[in-house]
């Protein structure tokens, strides 16, 4: 099909590295639509694509493995799949997939599915472990190690590393003014610390009040 990524490379022929960034900026970019942790994202697609080197996942541009199910009025890609039962025994079907033109198209698919009402309580979450349990318990996948393996690949790659870009990390901090030491929040985004003006403020000795969208500092 020929389709290619934003950097003309084929996913098949990615690095794990640039495989990794390539799914890690989409999620990034969805998650303020979405609300999906975008660590859940790219390690799904690491598990369920082989790397993005699945037959599914070249032909078809479905990283995720998503069914085509009874609603779907577009294109799908027929492959055999692995199931396994409750016990974790292991057993081959033949399923339909959903097929999409592009990488992108196939991403954005992914989010769409979400929208499925059991996979609600996925959106907002922050905590990784969580939404891992979370896709399983909703019905994602029958791999009893489903939950572990995910958990697996987010912690050996580090993929956290993009919900930070997401999430505010709020924290107690020390910062020193005027050689004396006070406890303010600071909260941690898109890679910057950032201090809270009414925290400064009352470190040293001011009220804070505002004009428009302007804060006013006034000595106390």
């Amino acid at each position: 099909m020929g389709h290619s990524t934003r950097r003309g490379r084929k996913v098949q022929k990615m690095t794990n590295k640039e495989f990794i960034e390539t799914i890690g900026r989409a999620a990034v970019a969805e998650y303020e639509r979405f609300k999906i942790l975008p660590s859940l994202t790219i390690a799904q697609a690491i598990l369920e694509s082989n790397w993005g080197k699945s037959l599914l996942s070249k032909k078809a541009f479905n990283f995720f493995g998503m069914k085509a199910g009874t609603g779907w009025k577009g294109a799908t890609y027929n492959s055999k799949t692995q199931e396994q039962t409750k016990a974790g025994q292991a057993f081959i079907v033949n399923a339909a997939f959903r097929a999409y033109p592009n990488v992108q198209a196939g991403i954005r698919g992914y989010y769409v599915f979400l929208q499925y009402p059991r996979y609600a309580n996925l959106k907002g979450v922050t905590d990784y472990k969580q939404a891992c349990r979370l896709i399983k318990a909703d019905g994602w996948a029958t791999d009893v190690r489903y939950t572990e393996k995910l958990i697996s690949l987010i912690e050996k790659y580090g993929l956290d590393k993009y919900d930070e870009e997401v999430l505010e990390v709020v924290e107690k901090c020390k910062i020193i003014i005027n050689g004396k030491e006070h406890t303010v929040e600071r909260i941690l985004k898109d890679g910057t610390n950032y201090i809270k003006i009414r925290d400064v403020a009352e470190a040293i000795g001011y009220d804070v009040t505002s004009k428009g969208n302007v804060a006013v500092l006034t000595k106390k």
